[in-house]
């Protein structure tokens, strides 16, 4: 291999992409993502249209390696993918984008909010603020980092960098969640979301179980509050460290080093150190800070905490070793909720149709209404579970009780 080139492997075949870096449609922030890494998964999971991306990957240079069949494209996934394009074709409609107008809004209310809260010492816009900078992780950057707010990967870039100013880390975030997440949803290894909180919370049947996971039901929704405040300390600690959980960062360009710092500074300075000089240290901190932090974090917590986590969602499960459609996997390890309300659509980002996200991460949530459709005929037709939840009381419900039972339970490999 050629030194200081960059090479991913898909399907067995190790691919130079150097030089498709700056000309790859999703942009390089994402491409990035599977450089030294075996990126089958995400290249198949993100791209629908199959036939067409296939036809590039024949043009990359090989490096070595013999081409061959993946795991994950059945008739199954094949089919769901066909509606899906159906859809898209019969729509004229673009799978990413459409999210501006909400986006320019709920940025304006942030401004606005932060203003009369931090500036105007109007103290109480602070739960207020806490939960606007929720959602705009949960609705903004979150579509943005997959790749899914534009076809233009510098407007992605630009809305993704949003997460570094409320507190996350787009460069982390994408190692968290594209890479580890949603290729191994419910995995007690591979999953940084389910081991990220353990031991002090234990979110599956085949991590060990502490003394204090059985009152993890009570203490855990709790400690949701936090995450505001442990977000960016996580992130400054694996960025240090060179990984996030067991993921190694991708080599790091100068681009990721300076976003990556410039958000934290952005952070601190306009979450921590303003209003601490504009209120000082008491009434910036307990009176500013504190309500913000607790109710945005807890809210952010809560809205995705809820998607995988319930009795009827399954785990551990390893699609190739345990001979399972890859698309059913998905869909087996999420959990709906509140399908058909527009308010929880726009608010979570589409995380309320969380299997139509799994299933299709690159695509701008607004058409995930539509798309559930697909998805329940199919797994109507196919025998498989649909789970969803009427509201998202349901799901929160449910998901309480499934802290209690994962406080005690020493599940095998699904429950």
């Amino acid at each position: 291999m050629a030194s200081g080139n960059l090479h991913t492997v898909i399907d067995g075949v190790t691919y130079d992409i150097t030089n498709f870096m700056q000309r790859h449609p999703g942009g390089s922030d994402l491409l990035m993502l599977a450089v030294d890494k075996d990126a089958s998964q995400m290249f198949h999971s993100y791209h629908r249209n199959y036939d067409a991306v296939q036809s590039v990957l024949k043009k990359l240079p090989k490096i070595e390696g013999q081409e061959v069949e993946n795991a994950m494209e059945t008739d199954f996934l094949r089919d769901i993918r066909s509606r899906v394009n159906q859809y898209f074709d019969k729509t004229g409609l673009e799978s990413r984008g459409g999210l501006w107008p909400k986006a320019l809004f709920t940025l304006f209310l942030v401004a606005a909010v932060y203003y009369l809260h931090v500036l105007s010492g109007i103290f109480l816009f602070g739960p207020v603020l806490g939960l606007l900078m929720a959602i705009t992780g949960l609705s903004i950057q979150h579509d943005a980092n997959h790749g899914a707010f534009s076809k233009n990967p510098l407007v992605n870039r630009i809305f993704g960098f949003t997460d570094d100013i409320i507190g996350g880390s787009a460069l982390m975030w994408r190692h968290q969640h594209v890479i580890s997440h949603h290729t191994n949803p419910n995995h007690h290894v591979l999953d940084a979301d389910t081991v990220s909180n353990f031991p002090i919370i234990r979110m599956n049947p085949n991590l060990p179980v502490r003394p204090w996971n059985r009152f993890q039901h009570i203490y855990g929704p709790c400690l949701y509050s936090l995450l505001g405040l442990m977000y960016p300390i996580g992130d400054i600690q694996g960025y240090l460290n060179g990984t996030y959980e067991h993921i190694p960062l991708h080599p790091l360009r100068i681009v990721d080093r300076v976003l990556f710092i410039v958000g934290k500074v952005l952070h601190y300075t306009l979450f921590f150190a303003v209003p601490i000089y504009v209120h000082g240290w008491y009434s910036g901190i307990l009176h500013c800070i504190v309500p913000m932090q607790l109710v945005g974090g807890w809210f952010l917590a809560a809205v995705f905490a809820v998607s995988h986590n319930t009795e009827e969602c399954e785990y551990n499960i390893d699609f190739i070793a345990d001979k399972m459609d890859w698309a059913e996997m998905q869909i087996r390890t999420s959990a709906n909720w509140s399908v058909g309300s527009t308010m929880w659509l726009l608010v979570s980002g589409g995380l309320n149709y969380q299997i139509e996200h799994h299933l299709f991460p690159g695509v701008a949530h607004i058409h995930y209404p539509e798309i559930s459709k697909i998805i329940q005929d199919v797994c109507k037709e196919n025998d498989i579970p649909y789970n969803s939840y009427p509201t998202y009381t349901d799901i929160f419900t449910a998901h309480v009780k499934m802290l209690k039972k994962l406080g005690h339970w020493k599940g095998d490999k699904s429950n």
